[in-house]
């Protein structure tokens, strides 16, 4: 039983990790369309973003799970204009 449980935190870090990478993918290619640049929005640098967000989730550890915490906050607070804020969008 706790082996599952291992496992199933585990995965759910790594996907919250992947998830959190992709966010900040999409929070930095709209903020460079506010300065009219015209990037393309491509979906292999979206999951590179995403891997990228998983490794730093399980490396930075404590890091992560504060910025977890404020963004729970910010949630159970609804905080809405927080939410477009450059700090909860990023990665850590």
């Amino acid at each position: 039983m706790r082996k599952v449980l291992g496992y199933c935190a585990t995965s759910s870090w790594a996907l919250l990790g992947f998830y959190r990478g992709i966010n900040f993918y999409d929070y930095q290619h709209e903020n460079r369309k506010k300065y009219n640049r015209t990037d393309i929005h491509l979906y292999s640098a979206k999951t590179i973003y995403g891997a990228f967000g998983t490794i730093l989730y399980f490396t930075l550890f404590p890091l992560a799970i504060s910025k977890e915490i404020y963004r729970i906050e910010v949630n159970m607070r609804c905080l809405e204009n927080e939410k477009t804020s450059a700090y909860y969008n990023e990665l850590l």
